[in-house]
């Protein structure tokens, strides 16, 4: 910048407001950003704990139904091999009924499994907006950093865009707004 000499920092009243305006900005968004990572490392704690759920009902629920298949096939061969006795039919009616106990848990497995899944996705949701989130504030900061050093003005309306969006998207993480999640998903995928 040939020719144009900037005043140091601490001269001229406005550029001290200036200054003071982007360290404001600044500490704002980093606690911002600070509690929004606590909550989103908490959301991701969270949907590993229900996909470790999920699995282990799915492996529930596989167990089970290979159980009752198993008492369905020796209900077929006693049916094939073993004349009608009262004993047969008693013994039929027995295994039968382990039979339909096992298909009733394996569907209460698979419930839970199914359950645990729709946690999981909706977990999933939030963290991406706060991933977002995230992106967005540390855009914001680096912005105000050069803001600071170049002393451009409309800058800083350019690095509080970015800080504002941040914060939206953090919000929305914080209050579950799942409309922005939509938006959320276009931008990642345009991102990628």
């Amino acid at each position: 910048m040939e020719g144009v000499e900037l005043p140091e920092p601490g001269e001229g009243g406005s550029d001290r407001g200036f200054f003071n305006a982007i360290a404001l900005a600044v500490a704002l968004l980093s606690a911002f950003m600070a509690v929004s990572k606590i909550k989103d490392d908490n959301i991701v704690q969270a949907m590993q704990k229900a996909q470790a759920e999920s699995v282990d009902f799915w492996n529930e629920y596989q167990a089970r139904r290979q159980r009752q298949f198993g008492v369905e096939i020796a209900i077929e061969q006693l049916k094939a091999t073993q004349p009608d006795t009262p004993d047969r039919a008693k013994t039929l009616e027995t295994w039968q009924k382990s039979a339909d106990l096992y298909k009733s848990r394996a569907q209460e497995s698979s419930d839970k499994a199914k359950a645990r899944q729709a946690d999981y996705d909706a977990g999933n949701n939030r963290d991406d907006m706060f991933d977002l989130s995230d992106a967005l504030l540390s855009v914001a900061l680096a912005l105000f950093a050069v803001t600071a050093l170049v002393r451009i003005r409309w800058l800083f309306g350019v690095a509080s865009a970015f800080g504002l969006g941040g914060v939206v998207f953090g919000v929305g993480g914080f209050n579950n707004w799942m409309g922005l999640h939509d938006s959320v998903q276009v931008l990642i995928a345009f991102l990628s």
